[in-house]
């Protein structure tokens, strides 16, 4: 059976970003070849991986054309600040869209989760159980404040189940929304309002 796989800021060919996260790498090179063979030993072919913004940062279509082909999966982007336009580019992924909301099975429940690259405090349907995952702010102070604020409205009673799947978070490889809850302290998701009935 086909996994369902997340991550954000991946930023392939971002020179950048290396010291910006304080990566593990020497070089662009090093990171790229890293993170493909991390990628590929979890991602099957039959695989679904959403890539929650900034695939990459910097390179050109046919750079970014190799990267796809090098990883396994079937690659779905949700469309970062960093990812390059353009009707070839989008072509290299099974949809290019600016957010998403899918169901997936967690420990054999339904579970709505929306995507966009950005954090959003609130949203539709926030309240009812939703995952929301997210990027952009990488490890940075500000992922911090957004971390302390969804763990405030939750100490509210507001059930905010929102969570950073940037690659710096996530040991730069794609995971299952049951590892992101796992790792995160969340045993089993809380049940949507619509799945309730």
């Amino acid at each position: 059976m086909a996994k369902v796989y997340f991550i954000a800021d991946l930023h392939f060919g971002h020179k950048d970003v290396l010291a910006f996260d304080k990566r593990p790498f020497r070089d662009v090179e090093e990171m790229e070849s890293e993170m493909i063979n991390w990628w590929n030993a979890r991602v099957s072919e039959r695989d679904h991986v959403f890539v929650i913004g900034d695939m990459f940062g910097g390179v050109n279509t046919a750079h970014a054309g190799e990267i796809i082909h090098a990883l396994n999966g079937r690659i779905h982007l949700i469309r970062g600040n960093h990812d390059p336009k353009g009707e070839v580019f989008e072509s290299l992924f099974e949809e290019v869209v600016e957010s998403k909301q899918i169901q997936v099975r967690v420990r054999g429940e339904k579970q709505r989760v929306v995507m966009r690259h950005r954090f959003l405090p609130v949203f539709k349907g926030s309240d009812e159980g939703i995952v929301q995952l997210y990027g952009h702010t990488h490890d940075s102070v500000v992922a911090h404040v957004e971390d302390k604020y969804i763990e405030f409205m939750n100490w509210l009673g507001f059930p905010l189940q929102a969570f950073n799947v940037g690659a710096s978070r996530m040991n730069y490889e794609p995971k299952t929304l049951e590892e992101i809850l796992e790792e995160a302290g969340v045993i089993r998701p809380r049940k949507c309002n619509s799945e309730q009935n």
